[in-house]
């Protein structure tokens, strides 16, 4: 639910949600900046006041230090985008950015009293490609109170190049509402397709959840283009589904950012934060990964198969909920108990070590297969 006052308090699941964005502008930028990329633009569609009630600070607050703090300071010139409709939140962010003084690389234009529906094709617009400019990489956080997003502008940013989307999609609204069959344009707007009409006719909540979490990320892999998808889920202090988060990216690399950030979030025991890019197998976030899970993932892929290192890193980087620092401890599990073999791995190599991605392995098959 919205809240009606200018600043609010904030919840633990927002607090895990922002120091996922902090972590991923801390990469992104530099990563951008060194790639030769002399440009980039960051876009919050949903700015809000930029502090908490406590103190605590907003997104854009925290996008543009992530950017402006780094060891070494970014070459890249940066322009920063707040839309928001709220003319006295967008006041009270224009006082907390003021205070921020960015170096002259780093530009920053708050949107008041404007809807993300009305200013985001301006913004967008404005770095359209033309005779000797090409468009920057261009990262577009989407973080409504309601379902207002329109799937055309998702598209958009992921046909271009270099550049990605998150995206709160607001499960517990979107599927208030849909009982209600209310709103049926905007929810064409939201999904980019009719398909979702099918949902109303689920009676199980979990099923309900499963087939407009699975009808999105389809959308924005099919529909809109992109390589890597990812999706998180955040439950409320009730233990309920509150909302997905997704990330849609053409990179790899974005893709292993995006993954360091959400593995390096502390949890508190106040939220539920998982992996929910196949919601019949969540996978809790915590500081040590559930190498079981894992290890049956990396199985039951490769059984019985001849395999690089290097596949195997990509499958679990582009495959699983797991990150490519995960695996390397799963195979010398397997190779000590005999399950992988090395083919004509160094002369000089150690048993259970892996640091040839080219080095071919041999996984036996499971038993009874």
């Amino acid at each position: 639910m919205q809240p009606k006052t200018t600043i609010w308090e904030l919840e633990p699941h927002t607090a895990a949600k922002h120091e996922i964005l902090r972590r991923y502008v801390q990469a992104w930028a530099p990563i951008l900046s060194q790639g030769n990329f002399p440009h980039l633009v960051f876009v919050d569609g949903f700015a809000g006041p930029g502090r908490y009630s406590k103190g605590e600070e907003g997104s854009p607050v925290i996008a543009i230090k992530a950017v402006i703090e780094q060891p070494r300071p970014i070459k890249a010139k940066v322009d920063f985008h707040f839309i928001e409709l709220d003319k006295r939140r967008s006041d009270h962010l224009d006082s907390e950015i003021g205070v921020l003084r960015p170096p002259p690389n780093v530009t920053t234009k708050i949107h008041g009293g404007r809807s993300f529906q009305d200013a985001f094709p301006e913004i967008w617009d404005s770095y359209a490609p033309r005779p000797g400019r090409s468009r920057p990489p261009t990262f577009v956080f989407i973080d409504p109170f309601g379902f207002k997003i329109p799937f055309s502008y998702v598209t958009k940013v992921l046909h271009a190049q270099s550049s990605e989307v998150l995206i709160t999609f607001m499960f517990e609204e979107i599927n208030r509402f849909l009982s209600q069959g209310q709103q049926p344009d905007n929810f064409d707007d939201l999904f980019g397709c009719r398909d979702w009409r099918e949902a109303i006719s689920i009676k199980s909540p979990s099923k309900r959840v499963k087939f407009l979490h699975d009808l999105y990320q389809r959308q924005l892999t099919q529909a809109a283009g992109a390589n890597f998808v990812r999706s998180f889920a955040m439950r409320n202090e009730r233990n309920t589904m509150d909302y997905f988060l997704f990330f849609a990216t053409n990179s790899e690399l974005g893709l292993k950012k995006i993954k360091e950030a959400m593995w390096r979030i502390d949890e508190s025991g106040t939220y539920t934060f998982s992996d929910a890019t196949d919601p019949n197998q969540s996978v809790l976030f915590a500081p040590e990964p559930d190498r079981q899970l894992l290890t049956r993932l990396i199985v039951d892929k490769f059984s019985g198969a001849e395999t690089t290192v290097n596949h195997i890193e990509r499958f679990v980087v582009c495959q699983t909920p797991f990150r490519e620092t995960h695996y390397k401890k799963v195979l010398q599990m397997l190779e000590l108990a005999d399950k992988i073999v090395p083919i004509n791995p160094p002369a000089k190599r150690r048993r259970g070590t892996y640091g040839d991605m080219n080095m071919k392995l041999s996984f036996k098959p499971k038993q009874g297969s």
